[in-house]
């Protein structure tokens, strides 16, 4: 069994022309069952380490890190980097894998017009979603065991009927969409109950800055510290964007019959 836990970075909902979050940014994070424990005591002990003293419902944030807010406000832009750097050296020490995907909200919102015509919103971590499941399901089936995956995601009630409904719809589907590896039908938590999650938020966060930073959009230095150490994490895998826009008119035209 395979722990794969989502989060996202850059989310505005069903906006997508807020000028300084122009790319939405969904990542799956790979843990295999056999080293959660370890992962999570590597985890505290690197807490401990750089914040022995935590404040009650304490929850790592990397915006709130790199942009320092509340606790972190106390703390040096080098002992952060730290911090951040140590966490991520946990996940490469364990081998773990980051599977995401980057959707620039202009051209989306441009894409949803062009084929839907106005009045049509789909919130962009549906199709970040469909697209990264192919991928982490691929993953799954390739390595060693084949072993199953079960999803466990932040918290976020705008998106939580959709993702449910869409691993039901694709278990049952036959090509290559189909989710053979992702058993049960995903749990949403409050992240500060999970680091695990804590930590995909933070592998979100400096994915988006190395995929902004791909487009040409400025970064600040201290951004540029963090991609250096979520790129040995990722996994590329093959997905079918084809198959998935065609998946998704096929249920807009269920939900929306004779349009």
């Amino acid at each position: 069994m395979h722990l794969i836990y989502l989060d996202e970075s850059g989310n505005t909902g069903k906006n997508l022309t807020d000028p300084h979050q122009p790319i939405f940014l969904l990542c799956a994070l790979v843990v295999p069952e056999s080293q959660w424990l370890e992962v999570e005591a590597g985890l505290v002990v690197a807490l401990d380490q750089h914040f022995p003293a935590r404040p009650d419902q304490f929850e790592v944030h990397a915006n709130e890190i790199i942009n320092p807010r509340g606790f972190f406000r106390q703390f040096s832009i080098q002992q952060r980097l730290d911090f951040l750097q140590t966490w991520l050296g946990v996940a490469e020490k364990f081998n773990l894998r980051l599977i995401h995907r980057a959707i620039a909200k202009r051209r989306y919102a441009g894409w949803l017009l062009d084929t839907y015509g106005p009045g049509v919103s789909i919130n962009p971590h549906n199709v970040a979603f469909l697209l990264i499941s192919q991928v982490v399901n691929e993953y799954l089936r390739q390595s060693a065991g084949t072993p199953l995956g079960i999803l466990i995601a932040d918290e976020n009630h705008e998106v939580m009927p959709d993702v449910e409904k869409s691993i039901r719809l694709l278990r049952g589907e036959s090509g290559t969409l189909k989710l053979s590896q992702i058993i049960e039908k995903g749990f949403f938590i409050e992240s500060r109950k999970s680091l695990l999650l804590q930590l995909c938020d933070v592998c979100a966060y400096g994915l988006r800055r190395m995929e902004e930073e791909k487009t040409g959009l400025p970064i600040k230095s201290i951004d540029q510290k963090v991609i250096p150490w979520v790129k040995p994490l990722i996994h590329r895998g093959a997905e079918s964007m084809p198959d998935v826009l065609a998946w998704l008119a096929s249920q807009q035209k269920k939900e929306r019959p004779g349009r």
